[in-house]
């Protein structure tokens, strides 16, 4: 009985909990935004306003005290406030509507200004380490490999003369500590000019880098400090300082340093490729087809995720993780760079085959519209489980399927016909054009025949191909586990879907505006066209790139091993 009068009693506490937070809370947005607002108006001093130089902007930016970005992205999203409505306006607040109004409006225009110049500073900090990247050569290497040493201090041989750089006054909150090198953290830690700790030395080596004892400690801690006992080595070949890969060590936060012993601030270097990336390459190869400073065109292989599931549970094994090791970064000056390659589309797991990858944010604008838009032209090749019915009145000749919009190619106008599959999915449109392109005999298939297709999807429905040759033509693919009706399929299972996206045809994301023309007009032949990759449209406007790839190995493999199984045992 206790228990129950106990469980009533939360309830009601509960219930006059939610009517108080129902009465109140109006009123508390209210006071908040009334607050917030004079604060802005009266330059409240929990504000905090700089002044930059004149070579760098003529405004004052308003900065707040919160989080900068990770550096991962391009676009800081400044901090939106609500618009200031009636409905959580008190009468006096009504009064000053107007020129709180235009407060609100004047700081928010700061704040798209200072998301601007925090831009301005990612994107220079961007540009200069893929630089340096690309000239890790003439960095000294650190440990592991991979880490190359980008500024190095030396110890005094006579050690250091003074450690003490602050003084607590008396502050119990660590304040004195965090300016400096106190005396009572001298005598804790039984340092000497002689024999410091690592962090203390680096405090003391550049305090502008490292001004607190926390900096230093979490370079330490990241992997970031090297240290090398004695003076450095030479190389023969260069000439310059090298850190011996024998006796180096990563430098930890108990690591204490002697005199003669060399520091160096280290970071990892991908040889040319995307900078700032801390991460080991995946352990698997994304062979790049085509690729410029504004989009790239990769061959992704069957069995990598595009992105990581919500569970994480792929690692680094998906192409997102990848690219940055694989692709160039844009060179200098190309505008609304993305600081991470971004795949424009998805391909499924187990499908292999051209993926088209985005670099800047116009680029990635112009390609989702011409996917959207259904003006991209993809080509599948597939092995089918039997042999699918052509039936007469879904026959089509090559001009009629350029008309649909999909690419037939121009040697292929041979009177030859193609199949059409105009079949909704999921209630929406769903059009597939195909043809058979070869028959070979097999012993577990239907039919006792795999049929090589060649496929040019209109639209782009989900698992489009695999749906409509399971279900309209009743010829699932091979290695298809969720449409291949299992039974005798499941023999055909085991390596993988035979599905392979080997042509993409699309209109060049910057090449065909005004500026990208221009630029386009000045490089050389070569990079012009892309060793045949980049051409103009049949009536000579737009810049198209066609990208193609040979059909998997495994696809004629298994072809041959099947037809020749067959003949050894269907005639012996």
């Amino acid at each position: 009985m206790l228990g129950i009068a106990q469980r009533g009693m939360m309830k009601n506490i509960i219930f006059v909990f939610g009517l108080v937070c129902v009465a109140f809370g109006p009123a508390t947005n209210a006071f908040r935004q009334s607050f917030r607002q004079r604060c802005l108006a009266h330059k409240s001093s929990f504000l905090q306003t700089r002044r930059f130089s004149a070579t760098t902007s003529n405004h004052v930016a308003i900065w707040y005290p919160c989080a900068l970005t990770d550096g991962r992205r391009l676009t800081s999203q400044p901090r939106r406030r609500h618009g200031y409505t009636k409905q959580f306006s008190s009468s006096i607040d009504q009064q000053d509507f107007e020129v709180e109004g235009r407060v609100a409006a004047d700081d928010d225009a700061d704040e798209d200004e200072d998301a601007t110049f925090r831009n301005e500073i990612e994107v220079e900090k961007f540009f200069s380490e893929a630089e340096r990247d690309a000239d890790r050569v003439n960095y000294p290497r650190g440990t592991p490999e991979g880490h190359y040493v980008t500024n190095q201090y030396s110890v005094p041989k006579t050690g250091f003369e003074n450690l003490v750089t602050a003084t607590a006054d008396g502050d119990s909150k660590g304040e004195g500590r965090a300016k400096g090198i106190t005396q009572e953290e001298v005598d804790r830690l039984g340092i000497s000019g002689t024999n410091i700790t690592l962090p203390i030395a680096l405090m003391i080596l550049d305090g502008e880098m490292y001004p607190s004892l926390s900096r230093a400690r979490k370079a330490c801690r990241k992997g970031r400090i090297v240290v090398n006992r004695g003076p450095l080595g030479v190389n023969p070949e260069t000439g310059k300082g090298e850190f011996d890969q024998e006796t180096c060590f990563k430098g930890r936060v108990i690591d204490r340093v002697y005199p003669g012993d060399v520091i160096g601030t280290q970071c990892r270097m991908h040889g040319g490729f995307y900078p700032g990336f801390d991460t080991t390459k995946p352990p698997f190869e994304l062979p790049v087809l085509y690729e410029d400073s504004h989009f790239a065109i990769v061959n992704k292989p069957a069995g990598i995720v595009c992105y990581s599931q919500k569970d994480d549970s792929h690692g680094v094994m998906t192409v997102r993780h990848v690219l940055p090791f694989t692709l160039k970064p844009p060179v200098r000056g190309t505008s609304d760079i993305y600081l991470r390659p971004v795949a424009v589309h998805r391909l499924d797991k187990p499908t292999s085959g051209l993926l088209v990858i985005a670099k800047t944010k116009p680029a990635m604008v112009d390609m989702s519209r011409q996917f959207a838009e259904r003006r991209v032209k993809k080509t599948y090749t597939a092995i089918l489980n039997g042999i699918p019915s052509e039936p007469v009145e879904n026959s089509i000749t090559t001009e009629e399927a350029k008309k649909l919009g999909v690419d037939v190619g121009e040697s292929q106008d041979d009177g030859s016909k193609w199949q059409l599959i105009d079949h909704a999915l999921d209630e929406k449109s769903a059009v597939t054009v195909w043809k058979p392109l070869e028959y070979s005999k097999s012993l577990k298939a239907k039919d006792e025949t795999l049929t090589l297709v060649e496929m040019k999807p209109k639209t782009g429905r989900y698992h489009q191909l695999r749906r409509h040759m399971a279900w309209v033509r009743e010829c699932p693919l091979v290695g298809d586990t969720t449409y291949d009706g299992g039974g005798d399929a499941t023999d055909l299972r085991g390596r993988g879907l035979f599905l392979c996206s080997n042509k993409v045809m699309l209109d060049h994301p910057y090449y065909n505006t005004e500026k990208g023309r221009a630029e386009w007009e000045t490089l050389s032949d070569s990079k012009k066209w892309a060793n045949g990759m980049i051409s103009f449209s049949e009536d000579g406007t737009t810049l198209e790139v066609h990208a193609s790839i040979d059909v998997p190995e495994k696809f004629q493999k298994v072809l041959a091993n099947e037809n020749r199984r067959y003949e050894k045992f269907r005639n012996a």
